[in-house]
């Protein structure tokens, strides 16, 4: 299979110094245990991953001492546990020796209660040997307690405590037993439950649970602390403590793993091993800029803190791209990034007032063949890995809380802030202060921000970095370490990065691609249509759809939905909103989020009209109800003689109409004298309701 690595092994990860038994090898794969833990974990890994991490260095092997022990010299109840262990774990083995991983987890093992039945172990204690005994490489030595190897297989039964009695206090402490121990362990449990916790407060805590008793001091049942002679001492825990938790553990529990895997990690190699040549690796992050900012709109309304999002190639040091937003931890900050990528940065200085002689000072119009962003949520979302899929990126995430494993982009914020701070004081600077008044003292807007961090980029490129690590050749060719030379000075020895081959394509690589429908008015998104002008083939889709809705394969800027976007024969078809249609137009110019607030209200609407609605048509019924009610009568109606009849009551109808009847109704109306209120009249038009149900009530007891 291979030379290099056999089953029993250790592998340490140098890094986080955490060890992995070797306990199988096969079918090309590896299964790890972990060690220096009371848990049992066990990983599947590829053989050839191992190799390599192993070649690599980010994992090495590491020695043990062997133990030989002769079993015959074990003593009575000693003898007896090594050998019901060693029964049970070969039971054990026979039925989950080839698939271990069976025992991870918490899904049913009948077998395994079965066989913890027939040697009445409890779960808790087999769990404890038998990791102990996988940790081990499955060595019977681990079924036996390390004390009794301290002296050439001899037991230690201790049957009083040991060492010296205190000099003031005669006999203190207790012999250390398994009851004792189980103390211990909770205490411990709780020191690695928080980073402000003590040994000395687990101490307290144990004896305050465990070692104490109630007494009748004048009266009043009271807690009493055992004596010394009664509790484990102080030294006894500490000593425990000790043995139990290594220095590294310790800093660990009051650090946080991801303090030490950013701080206090081994480093073994920089953010510049395997990186070859500008554009190769870029580093992507976002930070809220200490600033406050006011409106475009009303410069007297403030609406807080920007978001500003930088690239920077790993190589060079260079910003490639920027932007600043209000969109925080959202993938449109993210393609707003990538849309600065390839924007003509000439241009784009020119909107803000901004310009720059040399090309060469900011780079665009590449394609980063690697990336590397932390764990922000926009940067683990699909929408991100699809425009990475589809712009052929490689994203490598960096652990959480580990800052330094992308410190160059981590580093350009702090030395923006460093470089706007002082000119943004009482304009709206965010401090940690108690009276900070940025909010009130916020004067800049977004534009003009963004003019401060183009200014900072500029400046960045071309400023030189005495922290950068030059090799032997890059000093004597003299090539100083400022990003716009060491551009040039790597494309010359690497190559030209990736260019954007089509601007189409990788604009719609950069749109959301949406669930559209096609129907006789054309494509429909959202409640949206839109009508692309001269395509003869969607017209014709459109027709054979009919009143059906067909599935469409269409893409959207979010920051604009006036247009929707397709493929048509490799051609990238611009669809604008049919303003033809009533209303459809009104939303030409809006974001999605502003289209989908206007949905929301209407939604809102459609609701409380939907209750209105009711309200009539209750009332509707009622009314009809009531007339139908007042019209019933117990004889049946003839229907002899019914067109004359018929003709009786059309001409009454008709007469009762007639247009004198309306004059006569005028004239009246103008004879009467009008009718003038002081401020002391009131008019009494009939009964108040409170409500709509009210009036129905009054309305059914009436009719």
């Amino acid at each position: 299979m291979n030379n290099l690595i056999a089953v029993g092994d250790i592998l340490k990860d140098p890094q986080t110094q955490t060890r992995y038994r070797i306990v199988d090898l096969a079918y090309e794969n590896v299964v790890l245990c972990q060690m220096d833990t009371k848990k049992f974990i066990l990983t599947m890994h590829s053989l050839k991953t191992i190799i390599t991490l192993i070649a690599d260095g980010g994992l090495i092997e590491e020695s043990e001492d062997t133990i030989v022990f002769d079993a015959e010299l074990l003593n009575g109840s000693v003898k007896e546990k090594y050998i019901t262990r060693q029964a049970a774990v070969s039971e054990i083995m026979n039925i989950y020796g080839k698939r271990l991983t069976d025992l991870c987890g918490k899904s049913p093992k009948p077998e395994l209660k079965v066989i913890l039945e027939k040697y009445s172990m409890p779960t808790p204690s087999f769990w404890r040997m038998f990791t102990k005994y996988i940790q081990s490489g499955m060595k019977d030595s681990s079924l036996i307690d390390n004390r009794h190897f301290r002296s050439k297989g001899n037991t230690y039964n201790y049957t009083v405590k040991t060492g010296k009695p205190s000099e003031y206090f005669g006999r203190s402490g207790v012999l250390i037993t398994d009851e004792i121990k189980e103390y211990f362990n909770e205490a411990l449990k709780e020191y690695r439950s928080g980073r402000q916790k003590n040994l000395r407060a687990c101490y307290d805590r144990m004896n305050a649970l465990h070692f104490t008793k109630t007494e009748l001091c004048n009266g009043v049942p009271t807690l009493v602390l055992l004596s010394e002679a009664e509790r484990p001492t102080m030294r006894q825990f500490y000593y425990y403590a000790n043995k139990q938790l290594t220095e590294q553990e310790k800093d660990v529990i009051k650090t946080s793993m991801q303090e030490q895997r950013n701080n206090k990690r081994l480093i073994t190699s920089d953010s510049m091993f395997e990186v070859f040549g500008p554009g190769d690796m870029v580093e992507i992050d976002a930070c809220e800029a200490d600033v406050s900012l006011v409106s475009t709109f009303d410069p007297n309304k403030t609406i807080g803190r920007p978001i500003v999002y930088f690239m920077i190639d790993v190589f060079t040091r260079m910003i490639l791209a920027v932007s600043v937003t209000f969109d925080n931890n959202s993938v449109l900050g993210i393609t707003n990034l990538f849309l600065n990528l390839a924007d003509d940065k000439l241009e784009y200085c020119k909107k803000y007032g901004m310009g720059f002689d040399n090309p060469a000072m900011w780079q665009s119009n590449i394609i980063p063949r690697r990336l590397r962003v932390d764990r922000g949520s926009e940067f683990k979302s699909k929408e991100f890995n699809r425009i990475c899929n589809e712009l052929g990126i490689e994203k490598q995430i960096v652990p959480g809380a580990s800052g330094s494993l992308k410190g160059i982009v981590e580093q350009s914020f702090h030395q923006m802030h460093s470089k706007q701070n002082p000119h943004l004081e009482n304009y709206g600077l965010i401090e940690k202060r108690y009276d900070s008044n940025h909010h009130k003292e916020a004067t800049l807007n977004i534009k003009q921000y963004t003019k401060m961090v183009i200014n900072f980029v500029l400046t960045h490129n071309q400023e030189y970095d005495s922290s950068y690590p030059v090799t032997k050749e890059m000093i004597e060719q003299g090539i100083k370490p400022i990003p716009c030379f060491l551009w040039d000075y790597g494309i010359k020895k690497y190559g030209n990065p990736r260019p954007i081959p089509v601007r189409e394509q990788y604009l719609f690589n950069l749109m959301t691609p949406v669930k559209a429908k096609i129907d006789r008015r054309g494509i429909s998104y959202k409640k949206l249509y839109y009508l692309p002008d001269n395509d003869h083939e969607l017209s014709k889709v459109m027709f054979k759809a009919g009143t059906k809705k067909i599935p469409f394969e269409a893409r959207m800027d979010m920051r604009d939905v006036g247009h929707i976007y397709y493929l048509n024969n490799g051609k990238l078809i611009d669809a604008p909103l049919n303003e033809r249609l009533s209303g459809n137009a009104d939303f030409k110019g809006l974001t999605m989020k502003q289209y989908e607030d206007y949905l929301k209200k209407k939604k809102q609407m459609d609701a409380e009209g939907r209750v209105h609605n009711q309200e009539l048509s209750v009332f509707n019924y009622a009314v009809n109800a009531a007339v139908v009610d007042e019209a019933k009568k117990e004889t049946i109606s003839d229907s002899k003689n019914m067109r004359p009849a018929r003709e009786l009551e059309k001409q009454s109808v008709s007469h009762e109409g007639n247009i004198m009847t309306r004059i006569e109704t005028c004239s009246e109306i103008s004879k009467k004298e009008p009718i003038t209120l002081s401020d002391d009249v009131t008019v009494d038009n009939g009964k108040d309701y409170n409500n709509f149900e009210e009036a129905l009530e009054d309305f059914w007891e009436n009719n």
